[in-house]
């Protein structure tokens, strides 16, 4: 039994040195003499237990034998023996002497004795063996499934991270095509709106022009007054100009802030006004009128949005030769300031001064983009004038716009919009 073991463990030696750490086998081996049970496949008794725990007690690779053995074999085999001492297991009652061989010990041959003097010997070594082995297997047995269930993991794994990168591609690509899809909607809506304008364009330009504006164009001399049912209202000039059915005004409020009006007259002579002006403490006010023309006069009412009446009569001013004494009347420096109104935002407002010389009215600025503008026109010897604005907006581009409007005594006022149809309005006062 003990060549046997050294035999064994010689053997696992030399094929572990060819191997990989992880495919290495390695026995312990535990050798007693002593009494077995034989019970069906089993092997029972001290001679086993004692085997068993030995070898329990061994190095990987090594063999442990029992006093027992060693008293038997000490002479016969040679081989080195290294004595642990009296060592004490478990569920074993008294101390058993034990010993180690050491590692690659020769084994000489052993001189033949009785068979029946060795069976003993050989059964319990024998199980020995055979419960290492068993224990080796299983160790080998559990390495081998522990490292499976880990080579399965990491594929696992693998394969889940590789389906969520598929994963997270599919919906980088859904979003990008959810978007394409959006912004070819938004487009084809765009165009859509765009055709059903043109097409709405075209339909007006189709349709039959309205009945021409039948009344009196020119100049129309009145006031428009606040509380007007009341016994002393709040009024103040204004001059209206009728052009093709057009109606436009400017005034300087009260607040010292450019007013102005707008609006139209039908073929029946209905009036519809806009009123944009301020109040006594500089805040925007707006007012709606309607109204109607007629016998050379236009009269409307209607109410400012924070609730206050305003009405306007006017009444046609004829123009007259201007006799020639009157010629240079309104000949002079005027200095005021032109307006402009966007969507119905605060005007801005900028510095125009004009010069008056026998009805030419000249005047420039410097606009924004550092380019001259030019004002040029004329006063007709009843007062009224034309007004002509050449200019440049914000990005270079030039624009200019045609005022009308009238002179009244020392005070100068025109409105008109831009080619762009933003309206642009003006007042100025002669300098002493």
């Amino acid at each position: 039994a003990v060549r046997c073991a050294t035999e064994i463990q010689a053997a696992l030696r030399t094929r572990n040195e060819h191997l990989a750490a992880e495919e290495r086998m390695q026995f312990r081996i535990g050798i007693n003499l002593g009494d077995v049970i034989i019970q069906g496949d089993d092997l029972l008794g001290d001679g086993v237990n004692v085997a068993a725990r030995i070898q329990a007690a061994t190095e990987p690779g090594g063999i442990c034998i029992s006093g027992s053995v060693h008293d038997q074999i000490q002479n016969k085999l040679s081989l080195d023996f290294k004595l642990l001492g009296e060592q004490s297991y478990k569920n074993i009652a008294k101390p058993v002497r034990t010993y180690t061989i050491a590692e690659g010990a020769a084994v000489t041959a052993p001189a033949r004795r009785p068979m029946s003097k060795l069976w003993a010997v050989a059964t319990a070594a024998v199980v020995a063996v055979a419960v290492a082995g068993f224990w080796g297997y299983q160790q080998l047995e559990s390495r081998r499934a522990e490292q499976l269930r880990l080579e399965a993991q990491l594929a696992a794994q693998k394969q889940a991270a590789e389906q969520a990168k598929r994963e997270a591609q599919l919906q980088a690509q859904k979003l990008a095509a959810e978007e394409t899809l959006r912004r070819a909607q938004e487009e084809r809506s765009r165009i859509e709106q765009d055709r059903r304008k043109l097409e709405a364009e075209r339909q007006a330009a189709a349709r039959p022009a309205p009945a021409a504006f039948a009344g009196r164009e020119g100049s129309y001399s009145g006031r428009l007054c606040n509380d007007f049912r009341s016994s002393a209202p709040k009024c103040w000039p204004v001059i209206l100009v009728v052009r093709n059915g057009a109606i436009e005004a400017s005034w300087l409020s009260a607040a010292k802030k450019t007013s102005s009006a707008r609006g139209t007259i039908a073929a029946s002579g209905a009036v519809r006004l806009q009123l944009n002006g301020w109040t006594p403490g500089g805040q925007p006010n707006e007012a709606r009128l309607l109204g109607r023309m007629a016998d050379g006069a236009i009269r409307a009412s209607g109410k400012w949005i924070t609730g206050g009446e305003v009405a306007g009569e006017w009444k046609f001013a004829p123009a007259t030769a201007a006799a020639p004494k009157r010629a240079n009347a309104y000949d002079g420096n005027y200095a005021g300031q032109l307006c402009a109104r966007v969507d119905g935002k605060a005007p801005g407002c900028w510095p125009v001064p004009l010069v008056v010389r026998n009805g030419a009215i000249e005047g420039s600025w410097l606009s924004r983009t550092r380019s001259t503008s030019r004002a040029s026109g004329t006063v007709a010897a009843n007062g009224t004038l034309r007004l002509k604005l050449s200019a440049w907006k914000r990005d270079g581009t030039a624009i200019d716009a045609e005022l009308n409007g009238r002179v009244a005594g020392d005070a100068m006022s025109a409105a008109g919009r831009w080619r762009d149809n933003t309206e642009v309005s003006g007042n100025w006062k002669r300098s002493p």
